[in-house]
């Protein structure tokens, strides 16, 4: 039996009036916003939480636990200045909250104002002596003012007050281990095993201070349950890939890796670690992409950047055209440096390019141009000349060349009839190593796998570029000092160089000790801090500058006429016309067993060079003998004549100074514990 209309019609107007009451219903209110936001927070879900937490507030502007939540959100990601916003916000509804006091100081220390933090721990601590995250935010300002030991007594006294608390335990191990006490360290860290083993965020620490202890294994084995633990801890994640790929394990690191990026692919740091891994375990094709999506993703990943171009060198021709785009962006980035006038950045970025496509007519037209800017008109000209040697030059180009042939044809490398480019130069060998003990260890935010073996090469790179040093080509890794020093001196070095880099999520250090490849002795130690963008590369630059003035100049006579003669070195090196040099005996000229400089004996000098003219990389001038009969041959040494004041036997002055740029605020070990809160 069909209804009636009418009974259809009453059925249709219940319906429509039940429709509104449901969506109602289904639509969550701020409380479960605010809840589900608070989930997804505990889950290191920061951009999820966030926007569950705004999602709150729209239903209730006045929602300050939402605001509290936001604030830990923004703290998390380091976007501090949005994190004190919604503190601000929150405090005139939260009055007498000693957690968001406590909050705000651990923001204000990200913003780097230690006193406003630090007069906000105080002041909880004044309230409530017992307060354990205000003393541990005082025992991370000792830390930043290097007061180690003052930091160790406000955390035991935090263990005395929680016997059990696990942050004073893992920072007073973090503590120990950066103090040397390793037995301690150990200690420590059991403690918290056994008191907290089951916490991701413990057995994550306790990775790190084996890997740091040289204990790959056990590392592993502690990386592996924080990641079975806590799944979404993408930091333990990271650690226990860098583990494995450090161990040589490249299937299983990519195979957690994959797993990182099948979680969140926007995980630049789990690609560059994946890419990294690929590129170990010869899947060339398959690390390129891995690479391009962490550089795609964070554009300023520069050793996500450099690890990329090393690949794409290293695994494709020259000429091939692959290599292109990874150098039209440098040279793009050059001409911006060069259109602010900042020349020794611009010339770094074109000499990346080209190391990238040497061939490319843009990136060499560009370099000539800047090196005529800054008067090196010979250089500019070798650039050019290079381009017609490889059938790239247009008119233009050509033009160019001929004018600057006709204007440098009475330099003195014309006259001499030599390349004054193509010499040998660089008489001083040195090897470049890094311990592998300091082992460079993914996980946090910012931080790298293989950190220190790109960034040495970067190094190695800037270096290549020194008339005053060859950089041997020599294995770079080394397992301990002593080791460097064998190699060293096995390989045929003067010096050697053992490198160190650290890096946290803001900064960059990079560290030189230069030894006596003969004596092992300490010559001299630079290094180099840098924080924001280009920090790699500025402190590179900084770092590589210090390292080539260290090392004395110290040329070769190459050829002479009567008393004229020519000398390997040049306006480049410093010289200039007028100068005075020391003309000593082939084979007669070594260096020094302590400090850095050259020593010869004062009857092994021959004669004196005066400079008349210069060209960029050599000098004419004219000789003057020593004694009676003239003795100066071709292939001499000469050097800059000693100060007055310098002993006869020795003219060098020892070099025990050591360079440095300014110091972090903040150490690696602050950062370490910092991440504890």
């Amino acid at each position: 039996m069909r209804p009636s209309f009418r009974a259809v019609l009453a059925a249709f107007c219940l319906a429509s009036l039940a429709v509104p009451a449901l969506a109602a219903q289904a639509a969550p209110d701020a409380r479960g916003l605010y809840s589900s936001a608070e989930t997804r927070r505990v889950a290191e879900d920061w951009y999820g939480a966030i926007e569950g937490y705004l999602a709150a507030l729209s239903k209730n502007p006045s929602y300050s636990e939402a605001m509290v939540g936001l604030a830990e959100c923004y703290y998390a990601l380091g976007e501090y200045d949005q994190a004190l916003s919604y503190i601000k916000k929150a405090t005139p509804l939260r009055r007498g909250d000693t957690a968001l006091r406590n909050l705000e100081g651990f923001v204000r220390i990200g913003l780097e104002d230690v006193e406003g933090a630090k007069a906000l721990f105080a002041a909880v601590q004044s309230a409530k002596p017992n307060d354990l995250d205000a003393r541990f935010g005082l025992a991370l300002l000792d830390l930043a003012a290097g007061r180690k030991s003052d930091a160790r007594t406000r955390l035991e006294e935090s263990l005395r007050i929680s016997p059990q608390n696990a942050r004073a335990l893992l920072s007073l191990s973090l503590i120990a281990a950066d103090q040397g006490r390793e037995a301690d360290a150990e200690a420590l860290m059991e403690q918290a095993l056994r008191f907290h083993g089951g916490e991701a965020r413990v057995q994550y620490t306790a990775a790190r201070l084996s890997a740091q202890a040289g204990d790959l294994e056990k590392a592993i084995f502690y990386a592996r349950n924080a990641v079975q633990q806590d799944g979404s801890m993408s930091a333990a994640r990271l650690l226990l890939a860098s583990l494995l790929y450090e161990s040589a394990s490249y299937a299983e690191a990519m195979s957690i890796m994959q797993e990182g990026v099948a979680k969140d692919r926007k995980n630049s740091g789990a690609w560059y670690t994946l890419g990294l891994a690929q590129a170990a375990a010869g899947r060339t094709q398959d690390a390129i992409y891995s690479l391009r999506q962490a550089v795609s993703l964070r554009d300023d990943d520069e050793v996500a950047r450099l690890a990329l171009e090393n690949l794409v060198m290293d695994t494709s021709p020259i000429e091939s055209l692959s290599r292109e785009p990874y150098a039209d962006w440098h040279f793009d980035r050059g001409r911006q440096f060069e259109s602010k006038s900042y020349f020794d950045a611009a010339a770094a970025e074109y000499r990346r390019g080209l190391s990238l496509n040497p061939n490319s007519k843009r990136g060499r037209v560009l370099y000539a141009e800047l090196l005529r800017k800054r008067g090196q008109p010979a250089r500019q000209l070798a650039q050019l000349e290079f381009l017609e040697g490889i059938g790239a030059a247009d008119t233009s180009v050509r033009d160019s060349i001929e004018t600057w042939q006709s204007l440098l044809q009475d330099s003195v490398s014309k006259s001499w009839r030599i390349d004054q480019f193509g010499l040998p130069k660089r008489h001083c060998k040195v090897a470049v190593f890094y311990i592998t003990g300091n082992r460079s260890l993914a996980g946090e935010q910012g931080s790298h796998t293989a950190f220190t073996p790109t960034a040495l090469r970067y190094l190695k790179d800037f270096l290549g570029i020194s008339s005053r040093i060859e950089v041997l080509d020599l294995p770079a890794p080394v397992a301990s000092a002593s080791e460097a020093f064998r190699k060293g001196r096995e390989g045929g070095a003067d010096y050697y160089i053992i490198y160190r880099a650290s890096e946290t999520e803001r900064d960059v250090h990079l560290s030189a000790e230069i030894h006596v490849a003969r004596t092992g002795s300490l010559a001299a130690s630079y290094s180099a801090y840098r924080t924001g963008n280009d920090r790699l590369k500025d402190s590179t630059t900084r770092l590589s500058g210090l390292i080539d003035s260290a090392f004395p100049v110290t040329g070769i006579l190459l050829k002479r006429s009567q008393d004229k003669a020519l000398l390997d070195l040049g306006s480049q090196d410093g010289l200039k016309v007028g100068d005075k040099l020391v003309i000593v005996r082939k084979g007669e000229l070594s260096i020094l067993p302590e400090g850095l400089g050259p020593s010869y004996a004062q009857s092994s000098v021959v004669g004196e060079f005066t400079v008349t003219a210069l060209d960029e990389e050599v000098c004419e001038g004219t000789i003057k003998a020593v004694g009676f009969y003239d003795t100066i041959n071709n292939g001499d040494s000469v050097l800059p004549a000693p100060p007055a004041a310098a002993s006869s036997a020795t003219p060098a002055a020892k070099a025990t100074s050591a360079g440095t740029a300014t110091q972090p605020l903040f150490s690696s070990l602050f950062e370490a514990i910092r991440k504890l809160r």
